[in-house]
């Protein structure tokens, strides 16, 4: 009898194990055919029955011991397998020499076989438990105890292994049903385990280990009926059920995976097991059955009740867990929008104008240029440092969220003290905005804020988003100025007079600069620090001495030196001004090279401000194509194409490659623009 078609195709193992595997289903096949048509006669009847069914036995158990000798995955777990197979093959050789051959002897082969099968399913399916839960535990609880009722019933039934309740041959003859029983509820107790997961090799051997219990069932009632016969299916059966947990020996190592994502996937096991033991219990209760099997339903049913009971306590606490994950920050763990509305709502109803409640927003400053200067990575451990330090300094009387991007908020509890003792909400607000400053070298983070006293000024959730919202922009707007602040003015002028053609040179770069920094995609926030940084790039070289900025020679080393300080002189004379910090820093990057080859700090690469590296490249086209004392201008084309080589070296080359198109885009317009600029600089 062959397997299934394209059964032996499947099978992961070399080509003598798959001609083996094929001959012993051949012999099988022609076994089956004897014990239906029965030719041959008697000589050739005890070839078949004694010569084929032994050298089927054995060979199943040689395929079995060559699986644990020659592949390591499992190898202790089909060793003992195989060995039980041996044992199996054992008596019945015995049995072939002689059926009065010490038969309990042959008795405890076979139930040798049984032993190693235990071994070797516990074994196995241990391999595919990853993750033990209750719920897992119960399964196998309840299938183990729904076989054992339902073959305790069985065995119980008068007539069914004897006529009208006679007894079996051999008390051994009862404990292989009684091992099939205990085999087939572990193997579900596996399953169960493994969350019902499906493994090839598992489900063949546990399909094998079936028909060897459905033939022993099949063989105790016609031995007790006295209709057993050698040379039947019967045989043919056993021989089919040995040769599957060969088979499955040699079953790759990989599984099919059916998760439990459906309601009747969860529950189809402990509903089966459950309906087995009422239908035992009822027929129990109609043939008056009593004893083990009564009990084993019994027990069936309450682990089933403490099945649907666990299952309840897990999609309890599932959706507990999700609703706590549906309130709070992925990133931050802080609590989120969706739980501000909540607690905004529950806290504008209870405050008062007696005993308010402080709301603040919070926007960082400078957030954006630390993601694009750090990377997003570092962009996102900044914001749970700062989430956790908002939290830390909210203290138990308030609550700090993150709304998303880089916004916070904080609810606070107002201590309930007289009003004239209380602390005045913008010192709370100023202390709590402290939380989320954070500065390094080259970077500073702020945050602006807007506050609102709830149960003072409003009592409606929406509005007090509104007045928080309008008096954070409020804020922003007003920190935003540098836009032209009186120092810039002041230091744009001092250029002017010092040196006109500084000044022309500034003005030509500012306007590049900003056609490049929005291709760059910058914001209006940092466009505009741009523009002041490109305007006050050279306000260092006030300081130089003339001789030096207009020597028509080559610089020595010393006036090289003199030269390169002027980044340094700049960043002083900003910084030196209330709000200037910022720009400053872009003005000291402005000579930085690509390649870190730059000075004053040697900086290479992302490390160098984005406004820098813009202003770095508008600097070097404007100087090569403007006609200074010590040469003549450069042509444009000759510009671009001098950039273009110092791409990757002197300058950003993604900066590069959008400067140059910017010219092959508009190229008229921008000469237009830098002609018309000079021409009104020198009509002033």
């Amino acid at each position: 009898m062959s397997p299934p078609g394209g059964l032996l195709t499947r099978v992961d193992a070399p080509s003598g194990v798959r001609i083996a595997l094929g001959a012993l289903f051949a012999l099988i096949g022609v076994h089956l055919v004897h014990s239906l048509l029965g030719f041959g006669g008697g000589g050739a009847a005890s070839i078949f029955d004694v010569w084929v069914y032994d050298a089927v036995t054995v060979g199943c158990a040689v395929l079995c011991l060559a699986r644990g000798v020659l592949r390591d995955p499992a190898r202790v777990a089909w060793l003992c397998l195989g060995i039980g197979l041996s044992c199996d093959a054992a008596g019945e050789i015995l049995a072939s020499i002689s059926e009065s051959l010490a038969p309990t002897l042959q008795s405890a082969l076979y139930l040798g076989f049984y032993l190693g099968a235990y071994v070797a399913i516990v074994l196995l399916g241990r391999r595919h438990v990853r993750h033990f839960h209750v719920s897992m535990w119960l399964d196998g609880l309840i299938g183990a105890l729904a076989i054992g009722a339902l073959g305790a019933a069985a065995l119980a039934t008068r007539g069914f292994l004897a006529p009208e309740g006679g007894g079996v041959r051999s008390a051994l003859d009862v404990s292989y049903p009684l091992a099939d029983v205990l085999l087939a509820g572990l193997i579900v107790t596996m399953l169960a385990l493994g969350g019902w997961r499906v493994y090839r090799s598992f489900l063949v051997i546990a399909l094998g280990f079936l028909l060897m219990a459905s033939a022993d069932v099949l063989y105790l009632f016609e031995e007790a009926h006295g209709s057993y016969a050698v040379g039947t299916p019967l045989d043919s059966l056993w021989l089919f059920s040995v040769a599957i947990l060969a088979y499955a020996a040699w079953q790759p190592d990989r599984e099919r995976v059916h998760e439990r994502h459906s309601l009747s996937a969860i529950m189809a096991a402990p509903i089966v097991c459950g309906l087995i033991a009422i239908g035992v219990l009822l027929y129990g209760s109609l043939a008056g059955i009593a004893g083990a099997s009564i009990w084993l339903a019994a027990a069936t049913l309450v682990a089933v009740l403490a099945r649907l009971l666990a299952t309840a306590s897990e999609n309890l606490r599932l959706v507990t867990v999700s609703a706590a994950l549906a309130n709070r920050d992925a990133l931050t763990g802080l609590r989120n929008r969706r739980a501000l509305l909540a607690d905004l709502a529950r806290e504008t109803a209870a405050a008062t104008e007696s005993h308010p409640k402080l709301m603040l927003l919070f926007d960082l400053n400078g957030f954006k240029r630390y993601n694009d200067t750090f990377g997003h990575p570092a962009g996102d451990a900044l914001l749970t440092r700062l989430g956790r330090r908002l939290a830390e300094r909210a203290g138990e009387t308030g609550h700090a969220y993150r709304l998303g991007g880089d916004e916070f908020c904080a609810l606070i509890e107002i201590a309930h003290e007289p009003r004239r003792d209380r602390r005045p909400p913008h010192e709370i607000a100023a202390e709590l905005a402290g939380a989320l400053l954070e500065s390094g070298e080259h970077f500073t983070i702020g945050a602006c804020y807007g506050e609102v006293l709830l149960g003072a000024e409003t009592g409606d959730p929406a509005e007090a988003l509104r007045i928080a919202d309008r008096r954070l922009y409020a804020q922003k707007t007003l920190l935003r100025e540098p836009s032209r602040p009186e120092w810039r003015d002041v230091l744009l002028g001092l250029l002017r007079e010092r040196d006109p053609e500084l000044d022309s040179h500034a003005q030509q770069v500012a306007r590049l600069a900003r056609r490049l920094g929005i291709e760059a995609g910058m914001g209006s926030d940092e466009l505009r620090k741009l523009i002041a940084a490109a305007e006050l790039h050279d306000v260092g070289k006030a300081a130089i001495p003339e001789a030096i900025l207009n020597k028509p020679g080559p610089l020595d080393e010393q006036e090289r030196a003199f030269i390169e300080r002027h980044t340094l002189i700049g960043e002083r004379i900003i910084a030196s001004a209330p709000t200037g910090g910022p720009v400053a820093t872009i003005v000291r990057a402005t000579h930085e090279r690509y390649d870190g080859r730059g000075y004053p700090d040697g900086l290479a690469g992302e490390q160098i401000p984005l406004e820098a590296r813009i202003i770095a490249i508008c600097d070097a086209y404007d100087a090569m194509t403007s006609t200074r004392s010590y040469r003549a201008a450069m042509p444009s084309s000759q510009a671009l194409a001098e950039i273009q080589r110092c791409a990757g070296g002197q300058f950003d080359p993604r900066l590069t490659e959008s400067f140059v198109r910017i010219f092959a885009d508009a190229s008229q317009a921008v000469r237009s623009d830098v002609l018309n600029a000079r021409t009104a600089t020198q009509a002033s």
